[in-house]
């Protein structure tokens, strides 16, 4: 038996590019995450990664307020947080989608003959290459200015901010706070942070909050403390071991710990 052989046909289908994004991430109990929140061009592979994020960032905030140990406050950080990045995401993607299809003269000269011998010399810097690493893959998004990242009253000089994600450095230190819930790090001398010192901040906390004592093997210098969300961003940030700031924090976003 012989196949039978005829001609090809090319199915073909034409979609538009649209650059959306929602004036409002929450109207009363609903709320929008992903391609219902932000539609855009599918250059650099943000769509995805955007949405995963939007629904992690939203997730665990829910959960704690259904178990009723978290204030309705948190659900509306939400907004805060990641309409932003989503504005900032419609307007990457855009810019690049434009630069790679324009017929501008000069945007097509600079596509096809200039960017292809500067791209390489300039990924050959290490600082250039991680910006590009961080943008592509949304590591270096960031929630400074969210209601929820508080900055003590002395701010440690160097290391991650409130409100950056908790960087991998020192290596492991990211394993070490994957298990759910709040993880609170002490840097620092062990004899700086006794129990009786922290009683305070985690009385009725004990199984939404784990500490951890870093010692020298801290992402700060010196003595320093930092409170780890369940997203593995940092919520607050402070230098010393006043248990005080930590205390007050976890008062406002887990305030029923003491009921």
């Amino acid at each position: 038996m012989t196949a039978r052989r005829g001609p090809w046909r090319r199915a073909t289908s034409c979609f538009r590019l649209h650059n959306r994004g929602a004036a409002r991430y929450r109207l009363g109990p609903c709320f929008l995450a992903g391609d219902a929140a932000h539609i855009h061009s599918p250059a650099g592979g943000q769509g995805m990664n955007t949405g995963i994020q939007d629904a992690l960032n939203l997730g665990w905030k829910l959960a704690l307020v259904r178990r009723g140990v978290a204030p309705e406050e948190l659900p509306a950080t939400y907004e805060a947080e990641r309409a932003p990045v989503g504005h900032s995401v419609r307007r990457f993607t855009d810019r690049a989608f434009t630069i790679a299809t324009s017929s501008n003269p000069f945007l097509r000269i600079g596509r096809t003959h200039i960017a292809p011998r500067l791209a390489p010399l300039a990924l050959r810097a290490a600082k250039i290459r991680g910006r590009l690493f961080r943008t592509v893959s949304e590591l270096g998004i960031h929630y400074r200015r969210s209601p929820a990242s508080t900055a003590g009253s002395r701010p440690p000089r160097g290391g991650p901010r409130a409100g950056d994600r908790l960087p991998d450095l020192p290596r492991g230190l990211q394993a070490r706070t994957a298990a759910p819930g709040w993880h609170l790090l002490l840097s620092g001398p062990p004899p700086r942070w006794p129990d009786e010192r922290l009683s305070s901040a985690l009385e009725g906390r004990i199984a939404l909050v784990s500490v951890h004592r870093l010692g020298g093997q801290s992402p700060w210098p010196g003595t320093a403390q930092g409170l780890v969300r369940p997203d593995g961003y940092l919520g607050y940030v402070a230098r010393g071991a006043d248990p005080d700031g930590p205390r007050t924090y976890l008062d406002h976003w887990l305030p029923t710990g003491h009921r």
